[in-house]
């Protein structure tokens, strides 16, 4: 430095540079401080960010404006750190989505409770704040989780948490790398269920390369593509799901099953499930332990012939659905110490089966005739169950009825959830989702229950995240204040159990 003329040294820009001789011309480099191996403190060099002539004074090139960025302006007397934080400061988002993220994180607060009751907060608020941005935007991939992260209160309820793309990728494999904390948050809630689990499978396309989980299913002529088959445990009373895991796409859900039931502690359980898990040893699993089932019985099945013999029936009781109801008939027979199978005609169904089929034969649709109507009349509207339990017929058919609420799940998964079309090709990733699904699903089924509890049917789950939507939150100097709000949207949701901050230190 020592050598640079003080008419050229004067125009320096900042302390943080240096001034070269380079072939007669005056160059001016910025540089920073770094630790040598010595222990000692040296400088680097960083780029050239302009130069220097005595009668010009300093000329920046197109490195300087980074530079400026990034290090104190000249004529300033701040420091570095203190303007880079006024500048961060007049560039952050200064109007925050608010109300629909406010209202998860009240209605759905016993979820977060149960995360931070088996993981560390950080993972157990990034879980939670995860699964909350995919139940109010539905599906999204991993890199277009933080701009909607950064657009929302969570950011502000959650400062220290990362959801960019790498962060959201180690988050997944670790919940499909390391289970036991998944596993033990399950189990608490197998545990605390009411003890009435259906279980069902449901096929998801996943046609990504090399996925160790992707392949060709009984689903595959529908999709037109390989699949992955997300096994699902659901409470039938509390409408809560308890359990989730991707299998094979090639997996059956009598399969899968067996590795669901070896992971957990099952005790007097009933299992409310479809013909597709009905195999003797199933039949075994869902007996033990003082667990007790119901199971549709397949037609080409010795028991199934023999119940559908006689047209005889023992009785009849109503069920009701809504407001709709419908005289059941029923027949039973044992056909063993432990088991009895069932057959119930619902009469209802049974005549809207009867008009549908005289209608399609009057259209001259194929497959349909007269015969075909006189063979099947007495059938149609049939269900054929077998249950190890000691309930009544009457209880039996009810309870079975139950199960269908997991396909109403399993509808949100597909439309309003859109978990149609997963792209994971790591099998940790794919397993880590699937508990991320779970999340979700658990906050839309307490949105549901908080919905429901208002007892206005043309009120709907979707009406109440867009009717919170509406509200933010508006940055005015330290604070945080709630704008766009409306007195009755503030009336209607605080049925649901929602009370919005009025404002919020910055």
């Amino acid at each position: 430095m020592g050598k640079i003329p003080e008419e050229i040294l004067k125009h320096r820009p900042a302390p943080s540079t240096e001034v070269k001789l380079i072939n007669g011309h005056y160059y001016v480099y910025a540089y920073h401080a770094v630790k040598l191996a010595s222990g000692n403190w040296g400088k680097k060099t960083d780029k050239c960010i302009g130069s220097i002539t005595a009668e010009k004074g300093f000329k920046p090139n197109r490195n300087y404006e980074a530079f400026r960025l990034e290090h104190n302006n000249p004529g300033e007397d701040s420091s570095d750190s203190e303007r880079i934080r006024l500048q961060k400061d007049k560039d952050a988002i200064s109007v925050l989505e608010y109300g629909q993220y406010a209202l998860i994180e009240q209605v759905a607060a016993s979820v977060k409770k149960m995360l931070l009751k088996h993981f560390p907060e950080a993972r157990a608020n990034q879980i939670f704040a995860y699964a909350s941005l995919l139940y109010i935007n539905r599906f999204m991939y991993m890199d277009q989780v933080k701009p909607y992260f950064d657009q929302s209160w969570l950011f502000k309820i959650y400062p220290d948490i990362d959801m960019g793309r790498k962060a959201i990728g180690t988050l997944l494999d670790d919940l499909g790398r390391r289970t036991i904390r998944v596993r033990e948050y399950e189990q608490d809630l197998i545990d605390s269920c009411s003890s009435e689990i259906a279980i069902d499978g449901h096929a998801i396309r996943s046609n990504s390369d090399y996925n160790d989980l992707g392949e060709p299913g009984y689903k595959f002529g529908k999709l037109n593509s390989p699949q992955v088959n997300y096994l699902m445990a659901y409470d039938v009373n509390t409408e809560m799901p308890l359990f989730s895991k991707i299998y094979r796409g090639s997996y059956t859900d009598k399969v899968s099953v067996k590795d669901f039931a070896g992971q957990y502690e099952l005790h007097n359980i009933l299992f409310i499930v479809d013909r597709g898990f009905y195999s003797k040893e199933n039949l075994k699993l869902f007996s033990e332990n003082g667990n007790h089932f119901i199971i549709p019985v397949p037609s080409n099945t010795i028991a199934h012939k023999t119940v559908m013999k006689s047209n005889d029936f023992e009785g009849s009781f109503y069920y009701g659905s809504g407001e709709n109801v419908s005289e059941i008939q029923f027949r039973s027979m044992k056909i063993s110490d432990t088991e009895t199978i069932y057959a119930f005609r619902d009469l209802v169904e049974n005549m809207k089966s009867r008009y549908n089929y005289e209608r399609n034969i009057s259209l001259g649709k194929r497959g349909f005739t007269e015969e075909g109507l006189k063979k099947y009349k007495d059938t149609l509207g049939m269900y054929v169950l077998l249950s190890n339990s000691d309930m009544s017929p009457e209880e039996v058919f009810k309870h079975y009825k139950r199960r269908w609420k997991i396909e109403t799940f399993f509808q949100f998964l597909k439309n309003r959830g859109d978990f149609n079309y997963l792209k994971f090709q790591d099998y940790y990733l794919e397993q880590g989702f699937a508990f991320i699904m779970l999340i979700t699903g658990q906050i839309h089924q307490l949105m549901v229950k908080a919905v429901k509890s208002q007892n206005d049917r043309t009120f709907s789950t979707r009406d109440a995240i867009l009717t919170a939507r509406m509200m933010k939150m508006e940055r005015q100097k330290s604070t945080w204040y709630l704008k766009n709000i409306r007195k009755k949207d503030l009336e209607r949701l605080a049925k649901m159990g929602f009370t919005p901050q009025l404002y919020a230190p910055v």
